[in-house]
């Protein structure tokens, strides 16, 4: 009985044993499982925040690429090589007064920009910059003045043409905030082989303009009527007090107010016509940087200064028939009221406004042959009491709009594609009376002074 309690008591040893040797590997094995399991699982998380970068790397994308779809981007360049011919450059009737600016190179960049931002907010904006070439000039000079940048050839500065945002109140309703489109409009379009540009006629304002407009449309959404309100000129940053807005007196100030009306004026089987009705008043009309002063001033350093108004009434009509004829013709009246007398800095009393009465004509035709050729003529009038609110710009380096006198242009041009052509362009500008840069008329303003500018032109030109 010992003998058997022994032998059971090793056998239970025995058994003992072998399990034990037994769940040695297994619990090694089960170690490695967890082991490995636990490597795989870190592998999995790291592939997983991988993923996830990924993920918000390619959202990141998409939201940028979201938001610059809204943006439609569409670019322009001009290149433009003139050869101008001047006879009689003073005004003086000297017959060997003339001379020659042959292979003048000139170039314009422009960017344009739109966006739909909501169903009722949309966003126009257009970067410009002109230059001629090769323009090295000392440091410091040839600034342009905010009516003319990016449209004169002051340098590659990029500057902002136009800039505003449309709200729309319904099918009738618009209203319109920021730097307004008044470049390019209507009468410039067939010359340049555009579309319209601008809101307003090109005769009756043609330079860069920062305000507001409220629109009307009818149903058909083809006739409108506008009125805004427009600053020209107000100053921000001279430290003079006279012309400075935080300053202590009262700055010199214009302002712009402007209604217009547009329709088409044939049915439409007669082809595309367009006919706008338009008056706009500038008050105290301000030579800013002048040698002027008002005789109410108390210091005769003023340089800013209120010469008068400025009142305009223009139509226009432009039409395009069914067979590839375009023409337009722009007609506006000018009128200065309210001049004041001036005196110059050393206390001289001097009259500078213009208060006269003046007219200008502008009329172009153009015909369209085929799908690659188009020739055009334009001829302009105006009195010697004419004054236009136009700058230059590469497409018109003479500022023709701005004559004294007459001006005829022959062009013809050759479309590449749709997106490119050349047009080659003779144009001849007979300033016939001399201060047609500015609405001024001091002694001897009547003058005849028989400035002739003849200009060769060839223009490279692309859209897309």
């Amino acid at each position: 009985m010992a003998n058997f309690k022994k032998i059971l008591i090793l056998g239970l040893i025995i058994s003992q044993s072998i399990a034990l040797a037994q769940d040695v590997p297994e619990e090694k094995q089960s170690r490695e499982s967890k082991l490995s399991n636990a490597t795989n699982l870190q592998q999995q998380i790291d592939d997983l925040e991988e993923s996830i970068a990924e993920l918000q790397e390619r959202a990141d994308e998409n939201e940028l690429q979201a938001a610059l779809s809204k943006i439609k981007f569409g670019l322009e360049f001009n290149t433009m090589v003139s050869n101008f011919f001047i006879k009689n450059p003073l005004g003086l009737g000297i017959p060997e007064s003339q001379k020659t600016q042959p292979n003048r190179w000139a170039m314009g960049l422009y960017l344009n920009m739109n966006a739909d931002i909501n169903d009722y907010t949309k966003f126009t904006g257009r970067l410009s910059m002109s230059k001629a070439f090769g323009d090295l000039s000392i440091q410091g000079n040839g600034n342009p003045s905010p009516l003319d940048a990016g449209r004169g050839f002051y340098g590659p500065n990029i500057y902002v043409e136009r800039a505003y945002i449309d709200i729309y109140g319904g099918d009738h309703f618009a209203f319109t905030i920021g730097r307004l489109p008044s470049t390019d409009g209507p009468g410039s379009n067939l010359r340049n082989g555009g579309a319209r540009m601008a809101t307003y006629p090109a005769l009756m304002v043609n330079a860069l303009g920062d305000g507001a407009v409220f629109t009307f449309k009818n149903t058909e959404g083809d006739i409108a009527l506008r009125a805004g309100y427009s600053k020209i000129y107000q100053p921000l940053s001279d430290s003079n007090g006279v012309s400075n807005i935080f300053g202590t007196r009262d700055a010199i100030d214009s302002n712009l107010f402007f209604a217009i009306f547009e329709t088409p004026f044939l049915p439409k089987s007669a082809g595309e016509s367009l006919f706008m009705l338009g008056y706009a008043a500038i008050l105290k009309y301000t030579l800013p940087e002048g040698s002027f002063t008002l005789p109410t001033s108390n210091s005769v350093s003023n340089n800013n200064s209120n010469i008068g108004d400025l009142h305009y009434i223009g139509a226009h009509f432009e039409h395009r028939f069914n067979f590839g004829l375009n023409w337009f013709l722009s007609g506006v009246y000018y009128r200065g009221l309210n001049p004041k007398n001036m005196v110059l800095n050393n206390g001289t009393p001097m009259a500078i406004f213009n208060d006269k009465g003046a007219y200008a004509i502008h009329l172009g035709l153009r015909q369209d042959i085929g799908n690659h050729f188009k020739i055009g003529v334009e001829y302009f009038n105006s009195s010697k009491n004419w004054y236009a609110l136009s700058r230059a710009s590469v497409n018109d380096p003479l500022n023709f709009r701005n004559t004294k006198g007459d001006v005829i242009d022959v062009y013809a041009i050759f479309q590449i594609d749709l997106y490119q052509f050349f047009r080659l362009a003779f144009t001849q500008q007979n300033n016939k009376y001399a201060n047609y840069a500015a609405p001024i008329a001091p002694t001897g303003s009547a003058t005849a002074i028989n400035t002739k500018i003849q200009n060769v032109s060839l223009s490279y030109i692309l859209r897309f």
